[in-house]
């Protein structure tokens, strides 16, 4: 196995990919859609935006793979990132600098991948967006030029700030270690202790501005059921999708995460009740729209969903904030399923069971 070269600019190239605020990162909609657009363009089971850290390839989205990283030793993206043409290898069992790989001798068994480098806004190559297949292709000089523009896409999306607010302000503030720690490791996105940080945050913003918050606690139906049925692995993959389905329904201002077990929370800052409720719809119909693929096939998932809209002056501590959401939620449930309760203030005093 031939280790890929570090490029002539590696000090300027990870000094540029730091500051750009973006490794460790929850997966984030605009992203996920280029990689799932450039699956299904291409047809191949795996397309990823990789970057190249310092020691290692990490996955700023992968659709196809559940794995978020790999060791920079034994990525094809270091390969890459040396020239801006398409890297193409048509049969990486027979290519001298692949064929021993453990990516091509183990799993995910790569054979055919065609990467193109990424530039960050101040110009340095940070990584790439490839196409991995299972069996060997060639790729046309048309395909080549479709897969180039599908990186232009990437790259514009990094000179974009689409994170703002208490997302932004958390980003900036938490170093790697405590970011990774405050990332939920199987959807990618914030845990429960981020959202209930990013929640006191956007409550202390809306006091100043005098705006409400929306809470919509999501639970997807009859999850136990899935898990007993399929196995953990589908149920995982099914959190997994809702995850990224219901990233894709929200707004770019909200916050989206994994607050339990198969719970989420969705933070719907300056919001009137009806946003929050409008949001909490589009949650709901993004889940039981189409269903979720997953190794033993499609499943069909819904959801129940509870809502709370909390006014600027508010000042009670986020467990009691989301009381009357989780009333509603279990109410939404108790009435049939697929729907959106919401909550008011006699729940304030409920609590579910």
């Amino acid at each position: 196995m031939q280790a890929p070269a570090i490029p002539e600019d590696e000090i300027e190239r990870l000094a540029q990919l730091r500051a750009l605020r973006i490794l460790d990162s929850p997966i984030e909609a605009r992203f996920e859609r280029i990689t799932r657009l450039a699956r299904r363009t291409f047809d191949v089971p795996i397309s990823a935006i990789s970057l190249l850290d310092s020691d290692r390839q990490w996955f700023k989205s992968v659709a196809g793979l559940t794995i978020c990283e790999t060791s920079r030793e034994v990525s094809f993206c270091g390969h890459a990132l040396h020239s801006d043409e398409v890297m193409v290898v048509d049969d990486a069992g027979h290519d001298p600098r692949f064929a021993d790989n453990p990516l091509v001798t183990g799993d995910p068994r790569i054979r055919f991948y065609a990467g193109c480098p990424v530039r960050g806004p101040a110009g340095a190559r940070l990584g790439t967006l490839c196409l991995i297949d299972r069996k060997p292709r060639q790729m046309s000089g048309g395909d080549r030029e479709a897969l180039a523009d599908f990186a232009k896409m990437v790259e514009a999306e990094f000179r974009l700030n689409l994170v703002c607010g208490a997302q932004d302000e958390l980003l900036a503030e938490l170093d790697r270690m405590r970011l990774r720690a405050s990332i939920d490791p199987l959807t990618r996105l914030w845990n429960r202790g981020a959202m209930n940080e990013i929640l006191r945050r956007e409550l202390a913003a809306a006091r100043g501005d005098g705006k409400g918050t929306g809470l919509v606690l999501v639970d997807l139906d009859h999850f136990k059921q899935i898990n007993d049925s399929h196995g953990h692995a589908v149920g995982d993959e099914v959190l997994r999708e809702a995850a990224a389905r219901m990233l894709a329904a929200i707004r770019a201002r909200d916050s989206l995460g994994r607050y339990g077990g198969e719970e989420f929370l969705a933070i719907v800052p300056e919001a009137t009740p009806e946003d929050a409720r409008t949001v909490a719809e589009r949650l709901r119909a993004a889940l039981a729209g189409e269903p979720l693929p997953t190794l033993s096939g499609p499943i069909g998932v819904t959801a129940s969903l509870g809502v709370r809209w909390v006014e600027a002056r508010d000042r009670r501590a986020a467990d009691e904030l989301l009381r009357p959401a989780d009333a509603a939620l279990y109410r939404a449930k108790r009435g049939g399923r697929n729907r959106v309760e919401i909550g008011d203030a006699q729940d304030a005093g409920s609590t579910s069971s």
